[in-house]
């Protein structure tokens, strides 16, 4: 009985290994193509950068923009409270 067992279930590996050969489908190619423009990168916001210096016993402070290379405001001068 063990031998017969033994033998249904390789006989059943044998059928089930033998594969059925599946029809494929045509694939079309599609060629992906991306464009990217590359543009100057712009900031949103004005960057600055404020400057002290001590004139004549004066405390005084000036304000740089980073973003456009320029002074944006004159030496003013630091009034105490």
């Amino acid at each position: 009985m063990k031998k017969l067992l033994i033998l249904l279930v390789f006989i059943n590996i044998m059928i089930l290994s033998f594969a059925v050969p599946a029809m494929a489908m045509e694939v079309k190619e599609i060629e992906l193509t991306s464009t990217v423009e590359w543009q100057e990168i712009t900031p949103h916001t004005e960057m600055t950068r404020i400057y002290w210096r001590n004139y004549g016993g004066q405390i005084q402070w000036r304000v740089w923009s980073i973003t456009n290379g320029r002074w944006m405001t004159e030496w003013t001068d630091l009034n105490p409270i």
